[in-house]
């Protein structure tokens, strides 16, 4: 199964339970303990393949985050990584959206009350977005998310 293909899936899905039992994963219930209206949700995390589960009240997959690390163990994904994409920087994401005719959104580096906000460029595709998230070496961290996550 590819990354971008598990986006929706069930969080008891046979890919996900084989996935999450091989890499002995727990799955943590987040609730709105302090009433704030807040959507319950259910999270994961597999630290050696650089990935992190986030999953709606109805228990499907909205988002998942991909940092980079090195992984030499089993990958039962398939097809390319989207933390490997045909481009290093921003700019050159631009460019390939621009050529790609894909949507997208860019926001540069900048500094804020709160600190830096990294630069990152975000694809606008029909069932998902990626979302890069981009360092001085890089890319840091790929986000793929559900429209309306």
């Amino acid at each position: 199964m590819k990354y971008t293909e598990i986006l929706s899936a069930k969080l008891k899905s046979d890919f996900l339970i084989d996935l999450f039992e091989t890499y002995d994963v727990d799955v943590v219930y987040v609730y709105d303990r302090n009433y704030e209206g807040m959507d319950d949700e259910y999270r994961a995390s597999i630290p050696d393949m650089g990935l992190e589960f986030l999953f709606s009240k109805e228990q499907s997959l909205t988002t998942l985050f991909m940092s980079q690390v090195e992984h030499d163990g089993h990958n039962p994904f398939t097809g390319s990584d989207p933390r490997n994409p045909n481009f290093n920087t921003a700019q050159e994401a631009v460019a390939y959206a621009n050529k790609a005719s894909i949507d997208f959104q860019h926001q540069e580096k900048k500094d804020s009350f709160f600190g830096i906000i990294p630069e990152w460029v975000k694809f606008n595709l029909n069932d998902y977005s990626i979302h890069y998230q981009f360092n001085d070496t890089g890319i840091g961290t790929v986000t793929l998310q559900m429209p309306n996550a």
